[in-house]
């Protein structure tokens, strides 16, 4: 795994917090489009399990997998994440669906064993990723599946995005520690003693197409501000540049797509919204807003090597050796 621009774990946690303190949930909701793809790739494999959602926030992605799950434990270090979660709960009428805060030495001495553990966004933000990894397959089933979706940038976004971060040392991100790789990860199967079996690659809107036109407009001049340039730099004829390349590159997402290497991210079922008792009209709009949208951006996923290497996100599956129970 490649470290990115110096901040600390604690730094994200206390933004998390103080995001979760004030009641808002918009920004999991934006990044949320990962949830139909991880809920179609794991709902045969937890159905039926107990299943732990390492780093859960809001937990959105719970209530999804409680619908196959026997029972969903999510567990977060920002407890106002967790307190949001357990509203939500009971807004979706999900009862096998429980929040903690929590951390990994917390789990760990309560001995329980889960058969699959996901962490959706989470591995890039650990100081010791390899050492958490461990931890997590400690708490596994013989037989049990770790699922490990983290950002990618073996794309086009990614190669600007390195190429900027490189000769300019723009800070393009102020939550993430790592760039975590596919090697870096099999190589950390050995040491943690799983099996990294199936890969698959989502978010390929945002590694080739408009996403990252949008992406870099929003991200690239704050970057700059920052990390005090970009005056007098020509952004519009960046951005026309990106604009030509994106045109490009749907000749290739075509291609994929016309070839079935590229597959579409199915339909999430909607989740319940009903106001429990006490929480006021502010609050209840957000929640709501963040349980029933369905405003999915990314339409496809890839399954099949080597495309599934080449979007802007990653999932990992991960096996323990030995006998499901």
């Amino acid at each position: 795994m490649s470290k990115v621009p110096p901040i600390s774990a604690q730094a994200i946690r206390e933004q998390y917090q103080a995001l979760y303190s004030a009641g808002q949930v918009s920004l999991s909701r934006t990044y949320s489009d990962k949830f139909p793809l991880l809920e179609h790739l794991l709902k045969d494999e937890v159905r039926g399990k107990a299943v732990l959602d390492f780093g859960c926030g809001p937990g959105r992605l719970s209530l999804m997998l409680a619908r196959y799950a026997l029972e969903v434990h999510g567990v977060d270090y920002a407890g106002e994440g967790t307190e949001l979660a357990a509203v939500l709960a009971r807004a979706a009428g999900v009862e096998n669906a429980v929040f903690d805060e929590g951390d990994l030495p917390w789990l760990s001495a309560r001995k329980r064993r889960y058969d699959v553990i996901v962490l959706a966004g989470v591995l890039e933000h650990l100081e010791q990723p390899q050492e958490q990894l461990l931890g997590l397959a400690r708490l596994l089933t013989p037989g049990g599946m770790l699922c490990v979706q983290t950002p990618s940038f073996a794309n086009f976004r990614g190669d600007v995005y390195n190429t900027l971060g490189h000769l300019l040392d723009l800070p393009m991100t102020l939550t993430d520690l790592w760039q975590v790789t596919p090697g870096a990860l099999a190589a950390a199967a050995d040491a943690i003693g799983l099996r990294l079996g199936a890969v698959a690659g989502g978010h390929y809107r945002l590694a080739f197409l408009d996403g990252v036109l949008e992406d870099f407009r929003q991200r690239v001049p704050n970057a700059a501000r920052d990390a005090g340039l970009g005056a007098g730099w020509n952004w519009e004829r960046f951005f026309a540049w990106i604009a030509e390349r994106v045109e490009q590159n749907r000749l290739l997402v075509d291609a994929w797509v016309a070839q079935g290497a590229l597959k579409p991210v199915p339909q999430s079922p909607p989740l319940r919204a009903r106001r429990p008792q006490g929480i006021d009209d502010g609050l209840w709009a957000g929640l709501e807003q963040y349980l029933t949208y369905d405003g999915w951006r990314e339409p496809w996923y890839s399954d099949v090597s080597p495309v599934c290497y080449y979007g802007a996100s990653a999932v990992y599956f991960f096996r323990k050796p030995g006998d499901a129970r």
